[in-house]
Protein backbone atom coordinates (compact mmCIF):
# COMPACT_ATOMS: atom_id res chain seq x y z
CA UNK A 1 0.00 0.00 0.00
CA UNK A 2 2.63 2.45 0.53
CA UNK A 3 4.53 1.76 -2.74
CA UNK A 4 0.71 2.56 -4.54
CA UNK A 5 0.59 5.70 -2.45
CA UNK A 6 3.84 6.44 -2.87
CA UNK A 7 3.38 6.37 -6.95
CA UNK A 8 -0.05 8.04 -6.93
CA UNK A 9 1.55 11.08 -5.63
CA UNK A 10 4.18 11.01 -8.18
CA UNK A 11 1.80 10.66 -10.81
CA UNK A 12 -0.01 13.31 -9.78
CA UNK A 13 2.70 15.87 -9.23
CA UNK A 14 3.56 15.45 -12.61
CA UNK A 15 0.36 16.25 -13.30
CA UNK A 16 0.47 19.26 -12.21
CA UNK A 17 3.64 20.19 -13.24
CA UNK A 18 1.36 19.65 -16.41
CA UNK A 19 -1.47 21.63 -15.92
CA UNK A 20 0.93 24.13 -14.58
CA UNK A 21 2.40 24.47 -17.72
CA UNK A 22 -0.47 24.54 -19.43
CA UNK A 23 -1.76 27.54 -17.07
CA UNK A 24 1.18 29.38 -18.02
CA UNK A 25 0.68 28.97 -21.33
CA UNK A 26 -2.80 29.75 -22.23
CA UNK A 27 -2.68 33.01 -19.05
CA UNK A 28 -4.82 31.48 -16.28
CA UNK A 29 -4.17 33.63 -13.44
CA UNK A 30 -2.74 33.08 -10.77
CA UNK A 31 -1.29 29.81 -11.63
CA UNK A 32 2.91 29.67 -12.16
CA UNK A 33 4.56 26.92 -13.95
CA UNK A 34 7.25 24.82 -11.93
CA UNK A 35 8.43 24.28 -15.28
CA UNK A 36 9.47 27.77 -16.08
CA UNK A 37 13.52 28.59 -14.85
CA UNK A 38 11.51 30.36 -11.79
CA UNK A 39 9.97 27.45 -10.95
CA UNK A 40 12.47 25.13 -11.38
CA UNK A 41 14.75 27.18 -9.12
CA UNK A 42 12.11 27.66 -7.12
CA UNK A 43 11.88 23.35 -6.80
CA UNK A 44 15.50 22.98 -5.56
CA UNK A 45 15.98 25.70 -3.17
CA UNK A 46 12.24 24.24 -1.44
CA UNK A 47 12.54 20.30 -2.56
CA UNK A 48 14.73 19.39 0.63
CA UNK A 49 13.44 22.14 2.92
CA UNK A 50 9.67 21.53 2.34
CA UNK A 51 10.56 17.81 3.56
CA UNK A 52 12.53 18.29 6.48
CA UNK A 53 10.25 20.95 7.85
CA UNK A 54 8.01 18.88 7.33
CA UNK A 55 6.08 18.26 11.06
CA UNK A 56 5.09 14.73 10.29
CA UNK A 57 8.72 13.52 9.81
CA UNK A 58 10.34 14.70 13.55
CA UNK A 59 6.99 13.42 14.99
CA UNK A 60 7.13 10.36 14.02
CA UNK A 61 10.55 9.67 14.02
CA UNK A 62 10.80 10.72 17.33
CA UNK A 63 7.61 8.62 18.14
CA UNK A 64 8.87 5.36 16.98
CA UNK A 65 11.81 5.57 19.15
CA UNK A 66 9.96 5.54 22.20
CA UNK A 67 7.48 3.30 20.91
CA UNK A 68 9.82 1.13 19.43
CA UNK A 69 12.03 -0.08 22.94
CA UNK A 70 8.62 -1.06 24.21
CA UNK A 71 7.51 -3.02 21.39
CA UNK A 72 11.06 -4.97 21.09
CA UNK A 73 10.59 -5.59 24.87
CA UNK A 74 7.14 -7.09 24.09
CA UNK A 75 5.42 -4.44 26.95
CA UNK A 76 2.19 -4.11 24.37
CA UNK A 77 2.50 -7.75 23.36
CA UNK A 78 1.99 -8.26 27.01
CA UNK A 79 -0.49 -5.36 27.39
CA UNK A 80 -2.31 -7.15 25.21
CA UNK A 81 -2.27 -10.68 26.45
CA UNK A 82 -3.27 -9.23 30.20
CA UNK A 83 -6.45 -7.24 28.55
CA UNK A 84 -7.30 -10.64 26.89
CA UNK A 85 -7.26 -12.30 30.02
CA UNK A 86 -4.97 -14.80 28.81
CA UNK A 87 -3.12 -17.27 30.79
CA UNK A 88 -0.33 -18.01 28.95
CA UNK A 89 1.59 -14.99 30.87
CA UNK A 90 4.37 -15.61 33.40
CA UNK A 91 4.46 -14.16 36.78
CA UNK A 92 7.66 -12.51 35.81
CA UNK A 93 6.35 -10.74 32.76
CA UNK A 94 3.35 -10.14 35.47
CA UNK A 95 5.42 -8.60 37.71
CA UNK A 96 7.97 -6.51 35.50
CA UNK A 97 4.58 -5.36 33.61
CA UNK A 98 3.30 -3.57 37.12
CA UNK A 99 7.05 -2.48 37.32
CA UNK A 100 6.87 -0.51 34.19
CA UNK A 101 3.26 0.22 34.58
CA UNK A 102 3.95 2.17 38.14
CA UNK A 103 6.72 4.08 36.44
CA UNK A 104 4.77 5.03 33.79
CA UNK A 105 2.15 6.57 36.67
CA UNK A 106 5.07 8.20 38.37
CA UNK A 107 5.90 10.02 35.09
CA UNK A 108 2.88 11.17 34.36
CA UNK A 109 1.91 12.22 37.90
CA UNK A 110 5.56 14.25 37.64
CA UNK A 111 4.28 15.90 34.01
CA UNK A 112 1.31 16.82 35.31
CA UNK A 113 2.75 18.93 38.65
CA UNK A 114 5.45 20.10 35.55
CA UNK A 115 2.77 21.42 33.63
CA UNK A 116 2.97 24.98 35.79
CA UNK A 117 6.60 25.35 34.90
CA UNK A 118 5.98 24.29 30.86
CA UNK A 119 3.25 27.12 30.14
CA UNK A 120 4.71 30.30 27.95
CA UNK A 121 4.78 33.63 28.95
CA UNK A 122 1.31 34.58 29.68
CA UNK A 123 0.24 31.28 31.50
CA UNK A 124 -1.07 29.63 29.12
CA UNK A 125 -0.63 26.26 27.65
CA UNK A 126 -0.98 27.30 23.95
CA UNK A 127 2.75 27.52 22.09
CA UNK A 128 3.94 26.54 25.17
CA UNK A 129 6.82 24.45 25.59
CA UNK A 130 4.66 21.66 27.24
CA UNK A 131 2.69 21.97 23.90
CA UNK A 132 5.83 22.27 21.34
CA UNK A 133 7.29 19.12 23.02
CA UNK A 134 4.65 17.22 23.74
CA UNK A 135 6.13 14.49 20.79
CA UNK A 136 9.00 14.01 22.62
CA UNK A 137 7.04 13.74 26.38
CA UNK A 138 5.03 11.00 24.72
CA UNK A 139 7.90 9.44 23.05
CA UNK A 140 10.05 9.82 26.80
CA UNK A 141 7.35 7.99 28.69
CA UNK A 142 6.66 5.55 26.56
CA UNK A 143 10.38 4.52 26.05
CA UNK A 144 10.83 4.80 29.71
CA UNK A 145 8.32 2.40 30.52
CA UNK A 146 9.26 -0.23 27.59
CA UNK A 147 12.52 0.48 28.97
CA UNK A 148 11.82 -0.80 32.80
CA UNK A 149 9.52 -4.00 31.33
CA UNK A 150 12.69 -5.00 29.49
CA UNK A 151 15.39 -5.08 31.48
CA UNK A 152 12.90 -6.18 34.51
CA UNK A 153 11.75 -9.19 32.26
CA UNK A 154 15.46 -9.73 30.86
CA UNK A 155 14.35 -8.40 27.11
CA UNK A 156 17.31 -6.62 27.38
CA UNK A 157 20.78 -7.24 28.54
CA UNK A 158 22.64 -4.69 26.32
CA UNK A 159 22.54 -1.26 25.38
CA UNK A 160 23.21 -2.29 22.11
CA UNK A 161 19.23 -3.92 22.35
CA UNK A 162 17.86 -1.21 23.56
CA UNK A 163 19.49 1.33 20.75
CA UNK A 164 18.01 -1.75 18.36
CA UNK A 165 14.66 -1.53 18.91
CA UNK A 166 14.73 2.56 19.31
CA UNK A 167 15.64 2.22 15.37
CA UNK A 168 13.25 -0.73 14.88
CA UNK A 169 9.99 0.73 13.55
CA UNK A 170 11.90 3.37 11.45
CA UNK A 171 13.99 0.84 10.04
CA UNK A 172 11.04 -1.95 8.97
CA UNK A 173 8.44 1.50 8.18
CA UNK A 174 11.47 2.88 5.73
CA UNK A 175 8.65 3.36 3.12
CA UNK A 176 6.64 5.53 5.24
CA UNK A 177 9.11 7.60 4.94
CA UNK A 178 9.37 7.60 1.21
CA UNK A 179 5.83 7.74 0.96
CA UNK A 180 5.95 11.52 3.29
CA UNK A 181 8.62 12.33 0.69
CA UNK A 182 5.78 12.47 -2.13
CA UNK A 183 3.63 13.67 -0.01
CA UNK A 184 5.18 16.44 0.90
CA UNK A 185 6.47 17.27 -2.92
CA UNK A 186 2.68 17.19 -4.31
CA UNK A 187 1.47 19.71 -1.96
CA UNK A 188 4.72 22.10 -2.05
CA UNK A 189 4.33 22.36 -6.24
CA UNK A 190 0.47 22.76 -5.52
CA UNK A 191 1.24 25.45 -3.50
CA UNK A 192 3.80 27.35 -5.95
CA UNK A 193 1.69 26.48 -8.69
CA UNK A 194 -1.61 27.72 -7.21
CA UNK A 195 -3.52 25.51 -9.12
CA UNK A 196 -5.72 25.38 -6.15
CA UNK A 197 -6.36 28.70 -5.71
CA UNK A 198 -7.48 29.12 -9.60
CA UNK A 199 -10.09 26.46 -9.42
CA UNK A 200 -11.49 28.22 -5.51
CA UNK A 201 -10.37 25.66 -3.47
CA UNK A 202 -10.10 27.26 0.06
CA UNK A 203 -6.54 26.99 1.76
CA UNK A 204 -7.26 25.81 4.81
CA UNK A 205 -9.24 22.74 3.46
CA UNK A 206 -5.38 22.19 1.31
CA UNK A 207 -3.61 22.08 4.64
CA UNK A 208 -6.24 19.75 6.01
CA UNK A 209 -6.04 17.26 3.34
CA UNK A 210 -2.12 17.51 3.69
CA UNK A 211 -1.73 16.16 7.30
CA UNK A 212 -4.51 13.41 6.39
CA UNK A 213 -2.37 12.54 4.05
CA UNK A 214 0.93 12.89 5.67
CA UNK A 215 -0.57 10.76 8.67
CA UNK A 216 -2.74 8.23 6.69
CA UNK A 217 -0.09 5.75 5.42
CA UNK A 218 1.04 5.09 9.19
CA UNK A 219 -1.79 2.83 9.25
CA UNK A 220 -0.03 0.97 6.64
CA UNK A 221 3.25 0.25 8.60
CA UNK A 222 3.92 -2.53 10.57
CA UNK A 223 4.81 -2.96 14.46
CA UNK A 224 7.99 -5.15 14.31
Amino acid sequence: MLSLWTVVFFLMTLALLFFSWMGNIYGWQPVQSMLSEEGIRWGLNHVMYDYVQTPALGMVLVLFMGIGIGIRAGYYNVWKRIGQNSQNVSRKERRSFVLSTIVGACYVLVLIFSIPFLRNVTGTLIHSPFMNGWVYIASFGLGLMGLVYGYASNSYRRVSQVFEAMACLIVCNAGYFVALFFVVQFFSVLSYTQLALYLGVDKCIIDIIFIVCSYLPLFFCRNK
